[in-house]
């Protein structure tokens, strides 16, 4: 068992908290809190996968919209701002009516 398995462990036993997983959820929340460069990270690395939209990102990295959208450009990341090909536009309607 590795030292920081350990101190998880240990941390949850003497009652703090529920489980090893609520525990790094908030030393997570914690973190981003009070290094808001890497919640702005996370929330580019989020658009970018396509796991949230470009409100909802900007909204994680505690920006505005139009900040956010900067950054992606700073980063070279394109913002397709939703919308689809014909192609795909076609293939989730049959997706639909099927």
């Amino acid at each position: 068992m590795s030292g920081l398995t350990a101190d998880l462990d240990a941390i949850v036993a003497a009652g703090g908290y529920d489980d090893a997983d609520a525990m790094i959820e908030e030393a997570v929340r914690e973190l981003l809190r009070q290094r808001p460069e890497l919640r702005l990270s996370l929330a580019v690395e989020q658009y970018r996968s396509g796991a949230v939209s470009c409100n909802r990102a900007a909204e994680l990295a505690g920006v505005s919209v139009e900040a956010f959208t900067d950054e992606l450009a700073d980063r070279g990341i394109d913002r397709d701002a939703g919308f689809l090909t014909d192609d795909q536009r076609d293939d989730q309607l049959r997706t639909i009516t099927d």
